[in-house]
């Protein structure tokens, strides 16, 4: 008899709460979301609630007892005391001693309203289903999963790490990019999920900011990712502005394990100039005549392109003394300060060493009571804030004023790490005329372009996948170290049967493809052990872009006045990249917002990451 209630929950699990949404053309590939309070302040709670709780299924899956709800229930209410899990329906307790984790999913598969939950100052609403795990970090609370489709995922990131105005081909960009960094995430800080919503991670914020051409770039980059020579999906970081200039990933981020800094090279993640005649930055003398000066490159439309801060030598010890107590928690200020008060009178501040860009790896602070070294572009931001927001880059030059009020002035470019792809260098490159492969291969040097890798065991009857191409001209790669002997593939109704080599077999596929969605099957012999499996993955065979983009750099400087860049400067902007007159005021005050926004977002990423 448990046997038999046990399959029927486990019957009952699979109907309700498999996601749903999946149609032709798609690939279901899910995705565990962190899901934080309005503020993107935590991601553990001890209550949360649902509106409209008569379209919503619940259930406890430890035991697979379904709540009951009944089309008048309002507000569904889950609560957490003494490690288990309580539910009220309309303030009146239903369930109580419940495990969990709660899995939560509406009737008919629309959306999921958070009670009191804002994003982009709309009720925040969430496709898939939500699941309330136990955090691992405190288990009298738990965290709020939203697990549903990577398509969808997407449908609630790209629209809100990149302004939709850039237009299509930047968008593909950064969908690729951002299916990427899904997949591939530099650290995973959170065991109950596999993403954070806030730039932690990247900036998620569901169903009710989708946009009709950003869901365009990512059915048009249908299961495409970047992918490195090894075949392995890269580590696709971008940030706001590189500047002009994108750094090596070992000069801004340290060891996520050893946390050694400077960490180790990533060969597609090396600095990039904008232009070939920039040269290497790595001096004061370098640094200075490039952030000093507005140089056109594919970054000049962003407001943080150039920027400069300046404090009085008592408002910067004042800030000073007390952000190096804070930072000297990370381990990158030595020595440490624990008490402001041991601060002193500053002195000098001195670069001691740059990145290939002019990021500052480490610098000197000289006090009069001690001499403090700080590394790491992040933690060097921290150390200098202007009203209490950090600066927006470390790649930045050193000015002492020595007036009757000594000053201390600041010259930069850039906002945010500045490794990978550049948003507003993306955005213009796109205006351009440049297509999202040729983006991505500027950021991301040596990288290809591939579907997501597919395992296939030898007892799957068939593994089917859907992919979006407009080259026509691709390779499916097998990858066979179980001495498999021979499949069969089926590209668009098209049957290919292939005798597999020892390590790889390569496959051309192009005469079968069509433009736009394109479906693949992958079938093993039925005769080969159902212990044995192969990696498949398809390879398209895109123009290597880089003599391209050294005619396209030297062209640039005389397409100053070109239309597509007019438009993408006067179109109407929102946030952060806002860049025409007629916002300037406003964009002063966004900014200023979105500054203070990411100050608060990297907190935790930083957390995780030291």
């Amino acid at each position: 008899m448990l046997r038999i209630k046990l399959k029927l929950y486990l019957f009952i699990f699979i109907f309700l709460f498999v996601p749903g949404n999946v149609y032709a053309g798609d690939n279901y590939i899910p995705v565990r979301v962190g899901i934080s309070d309005t503020n993107f302040r935590t991601y553990v709670f001890d209550k949360v609630e649902f509106n409209d709780a008569f379209f919503l299924d619940v259930m406890d899956s430890s035991t697979g007892y379904i709540v009951p709800v009944d089309e008048n229930t309002r507000i569904l209410k889950v609560t957490s005391e003494n490690n288990l899990f309580r539910i009220y329906l309309d303030n009146i307790l239903v369930a109580k001693n419940l495990t969990g984790p709660i899995l939560v999913r509406p009737k008919d598969k629309s959306l999921i309203s958070v009670k009191d939950l804002k994003r982009k100052g709309k009720q925040a609403l969430y496709r898939g289903y939500i699941e309330l795990t136990r955090s691992s970090k405190d288990v009298q609370k738990f965290s709020i999963v939203n697990v549903l489709s990577l398509k969808n995922y997407l449908r609630g990131v790209v629209p809100n790490e990149m302004p939709v105005r850039f237009g299509l081909e930047a968008l593909k960009a950064q969908t690729v990019a951002a299916r990427n960094y899904a997949v591939t995430p530099r650290i995973k800080a959170y065991k109950e999920f596999d993403l954070c919503d806030s730039v932690a991670c990247q900036v998620y914020f569901g169903a009710n900011t989708e946009n009709e051409l950003s869901d365009r770039a990512i059915d048009e980059t249908n299961a495409v990712i970047a992918i490195d020579r090894d075949e392995s999906p890269i580590l696709a970081l971008y940030s706001s502005t590189a500047g002009g200039y994108t750094e090596s990933y070992e000069y801004a981020f340290s060891n996520p394990e050893t946390k050694e800094f400077p960490s180790n090279d990533i060969h597609y993640l090396s600095a990039v100039p904008d232009r070939v005649d920039f040269g290497i930055l790595n001096t004061d003398e370098s640094a200075e005549k490039f952030y000093t000066s507005k140089p056109e490159s594919f970054d000049d439309l962003s407001p943080y392109y150039r920027w400069s801060k300046e404090w009085t030598k008592n408002e910067l010890e004042k800030v000073l003394s007390k952000t190096l107590v804070s930072q000297s928690k990370t381990g990158f200020v030595t020595p440490k300060l624990s008490d402001e008060k041991d601060f002193g009178n500053l002195i000098s501040i001195k670069v001691i060493s740059r990145g290939t860009s002019g990021k500052i790896v480490k610098l000197e602070i000289r006090t009069d009571k001690n001499t403090f070294v700080v590394q790491k572009e992040l933690v060097i931001r921290r150390c200098f804030q202007k009203n209490g927001i950090s600066i927006p880059s470390a790649n930045f030059v050193i000015t002492y004023i020595n007036s009757e009020v000594p000053v201390y002035k600041f010259s930069g470019g850039g906002f945010g790490h500045g490794v990978g792809m550049s948003q507003w260098g993306a955005g213009k490159m796109a205006s351009l005329g440049y297509t999202y492969d040729e983006i991505l291969m500027h950021y991301y040097q040596g990288i290809r372009l591939a579907t997501i890798p597919v395992k296939v065991t030898a007892n799957n009857k068939m593994v089917e996948r859907f992919f979006y191409t407009e080259k026509e001209d691709a390779q499916a790669v097998i990858s066979n170290n179980c001495d498999v002997k021979k499949m069969t593939i089926v590209v668009n109704e098209k049957e290919i049967n292939v005798k597999l080599k020892e390590n790889k077999t390569f496959v051309d596929i192009k005469k079968y493809l069509q433009k736009g969605i394109n479906k693949i099957s992958y079938i093993i012999d039925d005769e080969a052990d159902y212990r044995k499996f192969v990696n498949v993955y398809v390879k398209f065979n895109y123009e290597n872009s880089k003599e391209k983009n050294k005619d396209r750099n030297s062209a640039m400087l005389s397409l100053k006045n070109n239309k597509n860049i007019e438009e993408l400067e006067n179109k109407q902007c929102s946030g952060i990249f806002c860049s025409n007159d007629k916002e300037k005021e406003q964009n002063k005050v966004n900014i200023k917002e979105e500054s203070k926004k990411e100050e608060v977002f990297e907190q935790e990423k930083e957390a995780a990451d030291e």
